[in-house]
């Protein structure tokens, strides 16, 4: 059984989740271009950023940069239960969020009073608040939980683990020439491993083809230009894609409307 809320608007979404037994399952890789934050009360799990993994336990709060390739794997069947919000710092106004260290990814907040009632008012304010009243409240929950894990003392949990050095090392080659990048024949012989070895690698690591990472990653670089008002034309072609066709053709499929400018809601 899962109760959740829901509420998304103007690229904000809000869910708690719980679930009485969920199965082994990994949930799909994927990136945006919005920060999401997880918040982690039970259950077996695994959280995988890029190429760093973290075996999670209760009261972990997991934050995901804009552009953060991710999933979750459940590791065992068992009761699990996490709050998701996903947010644009600068649209809700979230600045307080830029003053975490970049080393910060996954931080566990069990005895930090402040931070764990923040969440219990989110339920409160879903259920009984007006859509839009909600979403104003919770831009200033966000800002008011970022500044008490700043000022509080908190437990860090237990550092990442790393995914394969060879992934590691493919991941950071396509990350810096993402835009250049001829596809995974270039990384491949960057590595000195087969095509064939390289794609096995991202599919056992990832559970994400290498094309496909590279092509999302592109898109969304190609979205957040757009909206600073950047041409279909000049984006495609600073994104590294061979021809206009092909731009729009994935653009379109990806975020269901064409490169106009607009950003998905």
């Amino acid at each position: 059984m899962i109760n959740d809320y829901i509420s998304q608007t103007d690229q904000l979404f809000f869910k708690h989740e719980i679930s009485e037994d969920l199965p082994c399952n990994t949930y799909s890789m994927h990136t945006h271009n919005t920060y999401e934050l997880i918040y982690f009360l039970e259950g077996n799990a695994t959280h995988v950023i890029e190429d760093r993994k973290y075996k999670l336990k209760k009261g972990d709060l997991i934050l995901i940069r804009p552009f953060s390739y991710h999933f979750i794997q459940i590791d065992a069947p068992a009761k699990y239960e996490r709050y998701d919000i996903l947010f644009d710092a600068e649209k809700h106004r979230v600045e307080s969020v830029s003053q975490l260290p970049e080393s910060l990814e996954v931080v566990n907040l069990s005895g930090n009073t402040v931070a764990e009632d923040i969440f219990r008012r989110c339920d409160l304010y879903y259920r009984t608040c007006p859509p839009e009243t909600f979403t104003s409240i919770l831009s200033h929950l966000l800002s008011e939980l970022f500044y008490a894990i700043q000022l509080f003392p908190q437990t860090a949990s237990q550092e990442s683990d790393s995914l394969s050095p060879l992934i590691s090392k493919a991941l950071q080659y396509t990350n810096k020439h993402l835009c250049t990048i001829s596809g995974i024949e270039e990384i491949a012989n960057h590595l000195f491993v087969s095509e064939s070895y390289l794609f096995r690698l991202f599919q056992r690591e990832l559970h994400q083809t290498p094309r496909r990472y590279i092509m999302e990653k592109r898109l969304l670089l190609a979205q957040k230009m757009l909206s600073l008002g950047e041409k279909p034309t000049i984006v495609c072609e600073k994104c590294g894609f061979c021809d206009y066709t092909t731009f729009y053709r994935n653009y379109t499929e990806f975020f269901g409307h064409a490169p106009s400018g607009r950003t998905k809601t």
